[in-house]
């Protein structure tokens, strides 16, 4: 009988497809670690998991490799080795030195920001980023009021761990000006220097941002729609008209109904108007009952399915 693997369900465990890989497609018999076999196409892996589709049924998952065979794991290690078009890529620029597993003050143009990798990044591979656009009271010169539990947590436990990435979190010169003009153009600019200088995969750079930085969230994919890979703005709002710029891009927008701070309107008006261009949008609203006011994110940073989610999207990928 061929087998029905069962899906991993791991809290915070789904997918990081590095970039495509050489076999990726190709439909083989797959056999497990107890000889059962399984007939998928091969999708895509990194040195911990392999992500297939069933040919049965098209459903897709993804497997650590210690559950396959000896026979498929070496099929693997050798597509990983035949990566094309990612030469080494060592980190330069402001970044030389700068991976050290621990939150790096650092400045460009305009802004501090705080940055965050894994000590040890292959240059073979290519990893996401994560940028993290803080709310009102937060901004400033310190470098350090930005830095709150939610961006300490995106590098924290086993998700980053399995998912390594590079984290961003700019801090806002002046909270009364908000995440526009020369602050939103040297985040962006910021971002680009990274792709420049660091083994960043450009099919994966992700944002999010609460309240001031939601609105910033939906601004910056409006200034560089291109950029971004996929998006969560918390509590948040942006300018309808920009809709039809941004639909290609994959949006999970987080809003409570009771919020006093930030009307839900403006995320309402938001998901109508990329519904109306038949966007990629996701919307939770948290109802009066749930106690979310102007705390959106608590729910949202707390869902392990938001990081999976997010971390599944690649540019052009539907």
């Amino acid at each position: 009988m061929k087998m029905i693997f069962k899906t991993v369900q791991v809290a915070f465990l789904m997918l990081v497809a590095i970039p495509q890989l050489v076999g990726a497609g190709e439909v083989r018999t797959w056999t497990a670690a107890d000889g059962r076999t399984l007939v998928a196409e091969f999708i895509s892996a990194n040195d911990r998991n392999v992500t297939l589709r069933r040919k049965s049924d098209g459903k897709r998952f993804t497997l650590s490799l210690e559950k396959i065979s000896e026979a498929d794991r070496k099929w693997v290690t050798e597509a990983l080795e035949e990566l094309t078009g990612l030469a080494e890529k060592e980190p330069g620029g402001i970044f030389e030195d700068r991976l050290t597993e621990d939150w790096e003050k650092m400045e460009y143009e305009s802004l501090k920001f705080r940055f965050y990798s894994e000590k040890r990044m292959s240059p073979k591979k290519r990893y996401p980023i994560m940028l993290f656009l803080h709310g009102k009271g937060s901004g400033g010169s310190d470098n350090e009021k930005q830095l709150n539990g939610i961006v300490r947590n995106f590098a924290a436990g086993k998700f980053h761990k399995k998912n390594p990435s590079f984290i961003f979190a700019p801090q806002c010169p002046d909270d009364s000006k908000g995440w526009r003009g020369e602050y939103l153009d040297d985040v962006i600019g910021l971002l680009k220097t990274a792709i420049k200088n660091l083994p960043v995969d450009e099919d994966r750079v992700y944002i999010t941002g609460i309240s001031m930085g939601g609105f910033g969230t939906w601004s910056a994919l409006a200034e560089a729609p291109d950029l971004f890979a996929a998006a969560v703005p918390v509590c948040g709002g942006g300018n309808p008209a920009t809709a039809k710029a941004i639909k290609e891009i994959p949006i999970w927008a987080h809003h409570g109904v009771a919020d006093p701070v930030v009307s839900v309107e403006f995320t309402r008006k938001m998901v109508e108007a990329l519904k109306k261009e038949k966007g990629d949008i996701k919307y939770t609203e948290y109802d009066a009952a749930s106690g979310v006011k102007h705390d959106a994110w608590t729910p949202c940073y707390s869902n392990p399915e938001v990081y999976e989610w997010i971390y599944e999207q690649r540019k052009g990928k539907k």
